[in-house]
């Protein structure tokens, strides 16, 4: 017995420091992503604080700010987007949410209805959803489907990432290595905006009737409905929603506009002239590229959107209730950020 405790000590001293620089490996190795950090810094809310949780790609992710939409109504709100989201992530971030937050209502961002999802060409994409998310049956369920379309991709690399991105040493300097935790708080509450301005026009016809023929993607359909059926389930109000995309099409919305009727619930595509007379946009000046807000679009996205939602679902205002004072300082820090050059 006597012999078996330095044995058990020096078991536990390996494992301990193999735990310890193996995580340290990671956040060295990890690509440092504002998508990845932004999905992480979730879990951070407190429990059941966030009234509106939107699900999608990344309009979402660069066109709506929760931080601009509390200080004009005082609801919360997060984006848990990232860059061409696959819909199983899409489903599976909602799930996760669900666990940690009772929001009134869900906004689902709809744009990858009509985009059948490639798990092979799309692996970055795929891996700064995951990467900040935590380990669940959720994330679990997605690594599943991720494997089993793409033998290429392993399930331990998406469990411990070290194991994907060990190679990365070729292409940086070690010696310039630094640890980078993925973020624990986040004051842009998972919004990333794009500053730079690029110059559009409409494409000639935009958003009128052509006779295109359209279908939804199996897997995003189901996935979409899944989604709706959960919130539905546990009493959460659902908005299909459709960002400014120039890709859009007036048949597109059409289908959208069917799917949202089947279930009942409102679709708003602010890809319409109503829409974006409504809301003032201008593509010369409102846009960072053909499928993407600015900053400055960005806010005209978010007063419309904040206004309708604060309005049609009477959102709670939390501006003088001190349970939420660090909203308030998060407040702070978005504006002085956003006034930077």
């Amino acid at each position: 017995m006597k012999k078996q405790i330095p044995i058990i000590l020096r078991c536990s001293a390996f494992c301990l420091i193999f735990c310890l620089l193996f995580g340290q490996l990671t956040q060295m190795y990890r690509r440092n992503d504002d998508e990845t950090n932004e999905i992480h810094a979730f879990y951070d809310e407190p429990k059941d604080s966030i009234d509106v949780l939107c699900i999608g790609s990344s309009p979402l992710l660069r066109g709506v700010s929760p931080m601009l939409m509390y200080q004009e109504h005082g609801f919360t709100s997060y984006m848990r987007a990232s860059a061409l989201q696959a819909p199983s992530v899409s489903y599976g971030l909602l799930a996760e949410s669900l666990e940690y937050q009772t929001p009134q209502v869900v906004v689902l961002l709809c744009d990858n209805l009509f985009f059948a999802y490639d798990y092979v060409e799309q692996e970055g994409d795929m891996r700064r959803a995951m990467d900040g998310m935590r380990f669940s049956s959720y994330k679990w369920n997605i690594i599943q489907e991720v494997t089993a379309a793409d033998e290429r991709q392993t399930a331990l690399s998406y469990i411990f990432p070290l194991f994907r991105y060990h190679e990365r040493w070729k292409e940086i300097n070690p010696a310039e290595l630094e640890a980078q935790p993925l973020l624990k708080h986040s004051y842009n509450k998972g919004q990333v905006y794009l500053r730079a301005i690029s110059p559009q026009s409409y494409p000639e016809g935009f958003m009128e009737p052509t006779g295109e023929v359209v279908q939804y993607d199996e897997n995003a359909l189901y996935y979409t409905e899944k989604s709706i059926a959960l919130c539905q389930e546990k009493g959460i109000d659902v908005v299909l929603l459709h960002l400014p995309k120039m890709s859009w099409s007036y048949e597109k919305s059409q289908a959208m506009q069917a799917l949202a009727d089947q279930y009942d619930i409102p679709y708003l595509d602010f890809d319409t002239e109503q829409m974006r007379n409504e809301i003032g946009l201008h593509p010369e000046l409102d846009y960072f590229d053909q499928g993407h807000m600015n900053l400055d679009g960005s806010v005209k996205v978010s007063d419309w959107l904040g206004d309708y939602l604060a309005k049609t679902y009477a959102l709670p205002n939390h501006r003088e209730d001190p349970a939420y004072a660090q909203w308030e300082t998060d407040l702070q820090q978005y504006l002085a950020k956003m006034e930077e050059s």
